[in-house]
């Protein structure tokens, strides 16, 4: 516990800073965090299996993350995701019919395809929700109440889960979980929500932040799940050691991944500010 607040009260700070002064150091921190967070899931490979070109993925991730931030408005950003994408799953197909020699190309090809999808394209909208009106502040304030309810999930299922859970919610995957927990870090995210969308008066009517704090509350806990599968099948207990008490930067963004994207199609085109 102690290693988890000590990084909490260095790393939140910067973390909000970032997203404060906005470009370039929001940048510069979105595309430290996806490079170290490819090279972990390149490195969560099912045994047995032969390491792939981790600089094909590492310059995918940092296309896919220039591009969040060059990208302007809903339309374009996924237009320009999608290009990128393209160009960079035909460079891994010629990899993989050019150089691979493993036994499973199929799990090769999943991996080395869906990890830039998976931690660049996911974490690029951080940059393009930051910037969603021209001033900047209403990105700023959106880009941040993902991350706090995000942080709250976490949080309320933690210490719910240590408390009082006494069910497990998947043994197979991720032995520590329980259903209490689960239900606690669903319930820190509405109430988080509420608060921070008084605190920051985000112009939606009341009942809107909610639905997308309880979404976010749902969705976070499948992305840490996710992960955990990921290093089940690694059969690793962390994705890394770089975080003091977290562990790898993978392990730190598994819910985050999914959470801001969420936020940001939720007021892109279903609730609008």
């Amino acid at each position: 516990m102690v290693p988890r607040v000590l990084t909490a009260l260095v790393g939140i700070p910067l973390l909000i800073a970032a997203i404060w002064w906005g470009f370039p150091w929001l940048l510069l921190l979105v595309l430290a965090a996806s490079l170290l967070a490819l090279a972990e899931f390149y490195r969560l490979l099912p045994p047995g299996e032969i390491p792939l070109p981790a600089p094909l993925g590492l310059a995918w991730v940092a296309a896919l993350v220039g591009g969040g931030q060059a990208a302007t408005g809903l339309t374009n950003f996924l237009l320009v995701s999608g290009i990128i994408s393209l160009v960079g799953a035909g460079v891994a197909l010629l990899w993989l019919i050019a150089f691979y020699r493993g036994a499973n190309w199929w799990v090769a090809a999943v991996y080395l395809v869906g990890g830039p999808l998976y931690v660049g394209f996911l974490l690029a909208h951080a940059l393009t929700l930051r910037e969603l009106d021209p001033v900047g502040e209403v990105g700023r304030d959106w880009l941040l109440f993902a991350l706090l309810v995000t942080f709250a999930t976490d949080t309320g299922a933690f210490f719910t889960g240590r408390s009082i859970g006494r069910h497990p919610l998947a043994p197979g995957i991720s032995p520590s979980k329980t259903w209490e927990g689960a239900v606690g870090g669903f319930l820190a995210a509405i109430l988080a929500a509420l608060l921070i969308d008084q605190f920051f008066g985000l112009g939606l009517p009341r009942w809107q932040p909610p639905i997308i704090g309880a979404t976010v509350g749902v969705i976070t806990q499948w992305g840490d799940l996710l992960e955990s599968k990921l290093k089940r099948i690694a059969l690793v207990k962390d994705s890394g050691v770089l975080i003091p008490g977290h562990g790898g930067m993978l392990d730190r963004l598994d819910s985050i991944l999914l959470a801001i994207p969420v936020v940001y199609y939720f007021i892109s085109t279903v609730f609008r500010p």
